[in-house]
């Protein structure tokens, strides 16, 4: 399961939340909210996080783009992705990540 989620508050600093077992992925800066993987479906997961299919998860990271851009570098030249790119992109890391 693709979420979406913040960062928990604990005695030692912020956290990743216990029932993310693969995280901090596609940060968004302007609402501190990072992309996780979860197999286990017996945790409780708090209703406020939002869980992403393909679709979500690529125009969730094209917003994101729009404002803080994403970029390549191929042999040390940085480029901005297209939205295409950045689509694919997710659509890659999507179909790895969901045959977990």
């Amino acid at each position: 399961m693709i979420l979406e989620y913040k960062l928990h508050a604990s005695d030692k600093g912020m956290c990743t939340p216990a029932w993310i077992e693969d995280g901090g992925y596609f940060g968004n800066p302007d609402n501190n909210t990072y992309i996780g993987i979860t197999t286990n479906t017996e945790h409780y997961i708090p209703e406020t996080v939002k869980q992403l299919t393909l679709q979500q998860l690529q125009d969730r990271q094209v917003l994101i783009h729009n404002v803080h851009p994403m970029r390549l570098n191929n042999d040390d030249i940085e480029t901005v992705m297209t939205v295409a790119e950045v689509q694919t992109l997710m659509e890659s890391w999507y179909n790895d990540k969901e045959n977990i």
